[in-house]
């Protein structure tokens, strides 16, 4: 699937951010890794190094069915999201980037950063609230431009009609 260059350099650096994020931890030890756990299932409501690993490691890597169809069963899941699954959902959405994602992903973010354990969960689950905030104030540009652009062309036919007016 080939993307405009524009949507591609878009889609690249939304991914960007998270592996570079992941490329900078510290590799667990290997008796930590050799550890097993004592609870069968990842809990839902703490946010920390372990769970931001597991996210990224399930996050689809490229656009594409993968993408839309775990975007759609999150957006499924309504009020039983849990709090890891908000941060994936807003990860997707704002990888997706299509128009009103960033905003939904703003507004799954909010209370999502109270609940990390951890430093760099918080810096992480900010980072990804300045590009929602950077996609809505890129958004907002575009309108901007759009509505300037038409004035200008609505100028331009104006002069064009005042000039054959005056022939």
């Amino acid at each position: 699937m080939t993307l405009p260059r524009f949507l591609r350099q878009r889609f690249i650096l939304s991914l960007a951010l998270p592996l570079a994020l992941t490329s900078c931890a510290e590799l667990p030890r290997l008796a930590q890794m050799a550890a097993p756990t004592t609870s069968g299932s990842a809990p839902t409501d703490r946010l920390d190094e372990t769970t931001l690993d597991r996210l990224l490691r399930d996050t689809p890597q490229t656009v594409g069915p993968a993408l839309q169809s775990q975007t759609a069963r999150l957006l499924a899941l309504g009020k039983r999201r849990g709090v890891a699954e908000q941060l994936q959902l807003a990860m997707l959405l704002l990888a997706r980037g299509e128009p009103g994602d960033a905003e939904l992903a703003q507004n799954l973010l909010e209370g999502v950063r109270a609940r990390a354990d951890d430093v760099p969960m918080r810096n992480f689950i900010t980072l990804l609230q300045r590009d929602a905030a950077q996609q809505l104030a890129l958004q907002q540009a575009q309108k901007n431009v759009q509505a300037l652009q038409k004035q200008i062309d609505q100028i331009k036919s104006l002069e064009t009609q005042l000039q054959n007016r005056s022939r």
